[in-house]
């Protein structure tokens, strides 16, 4: 196990080799947000982040599906009801614990999570919590917090999920 100041500086590394103020860089995977939009007429919510792995190899990435949240300008989440990534589709209902994608080195992949029953006080989605698994220990998860505008259209910059 490597000490904490060695993966802060090596995190720190990665982010200035791939500067971009909307991204959110977490073991080696680049989180970039996409469209966060909210359909009043239809209740649901759709976010598009893009994944990019910055690993020189393929790697395995498993995400936990049900800890995937999205959170709107109200500080209320929701759980996906449809999640696609690549060509791969999961509905709530499919009632599957992981989503297993191999992520190809420098290949962004689209992640797209479409939540429904968005309340109607409900102005944007803020922040979408990604969870999954480390790739130096099995078994440990890591959540991903990305997040977008204050309108219903675009990305901000990256902050702490504690000050939403």
């Amino acid at each position: 196990m490597l000490p904490l100041w060695t993966v802060l500086a090596q995190e720190a590394s990665l982010e200035a080799e791939h500067p971009d103020p909307d991204a959110t860089v977490l073991d080696e995977i680049r989180f970039t947000p996409g469209e966060f939009a909210v359909d009043k007429g239809t209740g649901t919510a759709s976010v598009t982040v893009t994944l990019t792995s910055l690993k020189a190899k393929p790697r395995e990435l498993k995400i936990n599906v049900y800890g995937i949240q999205v959170v709107d300008n109200e500080r209320k989440p929701y759980y996906f009801s449809s999640l696609m990534m690549g060509r791969v589709v999961m509905r709530f209902d499919d009632k599957q614990n992981y989503l297993h994608y191999l992520l190809q080195p420098e290949v962004p992949v689209k992640l797209t999570i479409t939540a429904e029953g968005i309340a109607d006080t409900a102005q944007a989605i803020r922040l979408v919590k990604i969870v999954f698994e480390d790739s130096a220990e099995e078994g440990r998860f890591l959540e991903a917090y990305v997040t977008g505008s204050e309108s219903a259209g675009g990305p901000s910059s990256p902050s702490d999920p504690s000050s939403f």
